[in-house]
């Protein structure tokens, strides 16, 4: 969305209802603390939400946060972070365009950002194994031959008859 736009983590975002006709907060939990951390993949950040919708009726639900804090003369004013379906306590859906304005929810920038950053760090990994591989010289591996020495079959030696001749008398 708009680069000027900077979402403060540290302050809760807002959980609204979306009714037919009209956004309400949600009585049983009005503030969802939402981190960096859990917006590292889609994955991760419906497990975080499913962490407390496991008890939200079914429907849609928008997460805002502060854009600009609200003082005695004027309320605080919140623009959407992001929107979700919840069924039966799960989350089902996070939309990533708006149904109103046609454009992307800022959720999106975050989890886009995250993909690349895990993309690249594996891809250097990868480049990183593959040049650990090229710099070690693959030992040869020579195998000796085993020298089996043949044993020399033993002869039995003959026996040896020695004809005696018997003398005439």
């Amino acid at each position: 969305m708009d680069d000027e736009i900077k979402i403060n983590f540290n302050k809760p975002m807002l959980v609204l209802k979306i009714r037919d006709t009209y956004k309400a907060p949600y009585h049983k939990n009005k503030y969802l603390n939402v981190t960096k951390k859990h917006l590292e993949s889609t994955a991760e950040l419906k497990k975080f939400l499913q962490e407390y919708t496991l008890n939200w009726s079914s429907g849609m639900y928008d997460l805002q946060f502060l854009l600009v804090a609200g003082d005695y003369n004027r309320s605080p004013i919140y623009s959407t972070f992001m929107r979700f379906d919840v069924r039966e306590g799960k989350v089902v859906k996070i939309w990533k365009i708006s149904p109103y304005t046609k454009k992307e929810y800022m959720v999106w920038d975050f989890l886009k950002v995250s993909r690349k950053k895990r993309v690249a760090a594996k891809k250097r990994k990868v480049k990183r194994n593959a040049v650990k591989k090229a710099k070690k010289p693959k030992k040869k591996v020579v195998k000796k031959k085993k020298l089996v020495k043949k044993k020399p079959k033993k002869v039995k030696p003959k026996k040896v008859v020695k004809k005696v001749k018997k003398k005439k008398k």
